[in-house]
């Protein structure tokens, strides 16, 4: 389940990625806007601030970040939806956008497909995805599994799966001749590595943790936690480097 008090926890560095990629189409007019697994609103504040005349709608599962979301932005329309599905019915879009959501897809292409088939012509489907899987928090998580009870050493839990950025290409170039992606790098300074533990508590490590006992779940943490200092550095002034890579999209159809 979703936590939108802990995901907000810091909204500095999870804010920063939709305000870039939206400062990469601000010039474009968009009458009808999605943001597609909107969460506690964050992109959205950054489609509102850059679109004021626009019709924005933001959707998502969580019925926690969507009252989050209700309360910071009263004056969007945001809708319960799982955004998994096709949302056909919700009519055309000038512009889909969507922030850190399509990495928890399994059905990614057919998640593009179908933005692309809600466009309005010459619309723009933009996304941003982390690159979990190439940060070392990664194999800090995987390593930490053997601490985990039996039951759940092995089972299935809901993992995020981002492409390369040539696999996107592949997917995208079928259905724009206009694509354009980069990654980025953001280097957020943390006081400490308990503070990296808890940004990815929010995201990467929520399917473990929801299905843990407090007892279970502090072993885990602790191991994530002891992992993840023996793969980051202290700098001289104390602080922690924590290097952050995300993917972007933007593609006009």
């Amino acid at each position: 389940m979703w936590n939108a008090q802990l995901y907000g926890a810091y909204k500095k560095e999870r804010s920063q990625p939709s305000a870039d990629l939206v400062n990469r189409i601000k010039d474009n007019d968009f009458k009808r806007i999605l943001d597609v697994g909107c969460g506690s609103g964050m992109s959205t504040a950054a489609l509102a601030a850059a679109f004021k005349n626009s019709e924005i709608i933001g959707a998502d599962l969580s019925e926690n970040m969507l009252e989050a979301a209700k309360k910071t932005l009263p004056e969007i329309d945001f809708v319960q939806r799982d955004c998994s599905k096709p949302l056909f019915d919700m009519g055309k879009f000038d512009l889909i956008f969507s922030n850190a959501f399509m990495q928890w897809l399994t059905n990614q292409e057919e998640f593009i497909n179908n933005s692309f088939e809600m466009l309005n012509e010459n619309g723009v489907f933009a996304a941003q995805l982390p690159l979990s899987y190439l940060m070392p928090t990664s194999k800090c998580i995987n390593e930490a599994k053997t601490v985990l009870p039996e039951r759940l050493r092995n089972a299935e839990v809901r993992k995020t799966v981002a492409f390369s950025a040539n696999d996107y290409y592949d997917i995208l170039s079928k259905l724009s001749d206009d694509v354009n992606i980069w990654v980025t790098d953001y280097y957020h300074v943390m006081d400490s590595h308990e503070n990296i533990l808890n940004f990815i508590r929010g995201t990467a490590l929520n399917p473990y943790t929801e299905k843990l006992d407090e007892i279970e779940c502090e072993r885990f943490l602790n191991k994530v936690l002891d992992n993840i200092k023996n793969a980051y550095a202290v700098q001289k002034n104390g602080k922690v480097l924590f290097p952050f890579k995300r993917l972007f999209i933007v593609a006009k159809k």
